[in-house]
C-alpha cells in the first residue's frame, strides 16, 4: 500500500507541474470561449492534482516507517508545507478570475481583460511555479534527513 501511495504522490506532483505550465501557456487576455472552457478545465485539474499531492503526502507522513516524528522534527518539512500552502493560496486569484471570465463570456457579457490584471495573473502563476520548485527541493532535503533535529 505504501508503494502505491508513493506512486500516486509522484503522479500528483508531476501532474501539478504539468497543469500549472499548461495554464501559464494558455492564459491570455483574448481567449475565445472554447479556450476559456479548456483553461477552466485545466485549472480544475490543477486543483485536483494539488489535493492528491496533499492527501498522499499526509498519508506518507502518518503511515510511513519513519513515523511523523521524522517529519515534524525537520524544519525542511515545515518550510515545504509553507511553500505548498503559499502556492495554494496564490492559486485562488487566477482561479477566481478564470471562472469570472468564463461565466461572463458564456453569458455574452465578455469584457476585454485589463492588461494589468493579465500581467498580475501571469506573475502569480510564475510565483506558484517557483514555490512548488522550492517545495520539491525542500522535500528532497527532508527525505535525506538534512535539517532533522536542528531546532526541535
Amino acid at each position: 500500500m505504501i508503494i502505491f501511495n508513493t506512486y500516486l504522490h509522484f503522479v500528483g506532483v508531476t501532474a501539478l507541474f504539468t497543469l500549472l505550465f499548461a495554464e501559464w501557456l494558455l492564459y491570455r487576455p483574448d481567449l475565445p470561449l472554447a479556450d476559456q472552457r479548456r483553461l477552466m478545465q485545466i485549472d480544475l485539474s490543477y486543483g485536483v492534482a494539488a489535493t492528491l499531492v496533499l492527501m498522499t503526502g499526509l498519508v506518507r507522513v502518518f503511515s510511513s516507517g519513519t513515523g511523523p516524528g521524522f517529519y515534524f522534527k525537520n524544519p525542511a518539512f515545515h518550510l515545504m508545507g509553507a511553500a505548498f500552502l503559499a502556492a495554494a493560496v496564490l492559486s485562488f486569484y487566477p482561479t477566481r478570475n478564470i471562472l469570472r471570465r468564463y461565466k461572463a463570456m458564456r453569458g455574452g457579457n465578455a469584457a476585454p481583460l485589463d492588461s494589468g490584471i493579465h500581467q498580475r495573473i501571469r506573475q502569480i502563476l510564475v510565483i506558484e511555479f517557483v514555490l512548488l520548485l522550492l517545495a520539491m527541493l525542500l522535500a528532497v532535503l527532508m527525505a535525506r534527513g538534512i535539517g532533522y533535529g536542528w531546532f526541535f
